[in-house]
């Protein structure tokens, strides 16, 4: 009886055995083929969600009230001929890097903010803040092209890192706008490099985005062989991010 019931726990055990390797192995094979053709997929949806949220967060933080409309006529240096058409824009160097240096400084503050898990006006429940900086959370079936299963499976949790330096300049663009009159905006464009690290991935891009910062209509006229629009930008300021 002693060696029969010996015999049968022997069996047992190599059957214990055999179907932990099997799930192991399958658990291999599994996240093997995730990553190669769903990693893709989420990544590429998380790196939407992130997009999105950037622009918001700008749009929300750098704006009109950053300037006002007389900010133009210290920045801007418009050239007309004597029939009032526009012939040229060029930027007054000294207030354009003011202004270019008080923006990327204020960015750089915001985005540490966002860093240290502190974040305001956010429409996105998948992005949160938290001691570990700004997070992104998305289920592993986010990529998937059924409505139903999009929302389920286990969570992915991305981290959302700013590096490199933020790179800006100041874009005018002029257009007519109605009788012998002519609009004139200022935007600055930003461009951030965003990384997000998750367990099995680690992705840069580059968020390039135009925050309009003043307008005013003027007198005068965009000459027909430009189009009806004038676009001229300063040279770009790069500054480290902290």
């Amino acid at each position: 009886m002693k060696r029969l019931r010996m015999r049968k726990k022997y069996k047992i055990s190599k059957v214990l055995i055999l179907v932990l390797f099997l799930i192991f192995f399958l658990t291999f094979i599994l996240v093997k083929v995730y990553n190669a053709k769903v990693s893709p997929k989420v990544v590429e949806v998380a790196q939407m969600r992130i997009k999105r949220f950037t622009e918001s967060f700008l749009s929300n933080n750098i704006g009109m009230d950053l300037l006002n409309d007389e900010a133009i006529d210290d920045i801007l240096i418009i050239n007309q001929n004597a029939n009032g058409e526009i012939l040229y824009v060029d930027y007054n160097l000294d207030q354009a890097y003011e202004v270019l240096d008080a923006v990327t400084k204020e960015l750089n503050s915001l985005l540490i903010d966002l860093e240290n898990g502190i974040i305001t006006n956010n429409t996105d429940n998948s992005i949160t803040a938290s001691e570990h900086g700004l997070i992104l959370t998305l289920p592993m079936f986010i990529a998937s092209d059924s409505a139903i299963l999009a929302n389920l499976g286990p969570k992915i949790y991305f981290k959302v890192n700013f590096v490199g330096s933020i790179l800006t300049n100041i874009k005018s663009q002029i257009v007519d706008y109605g009788m012998n009159n002519a609009l004139v905006e200022l935007y600055i464009t930003i461009k951030i490099t965003e990384e997000l690290l998750s367990p099995v991935t680690q992705n840069r891009e580059v968020i390039e985005y135009d925050v309009l910062i003043a307008s005013k209509v003027i007198n005068g006229r965009v000459p027909s062989y430009y189009g009806g629009l004038i676009v001229e930008e300063s040279s770009l300021l790069s500054i480290p991010i902290a």
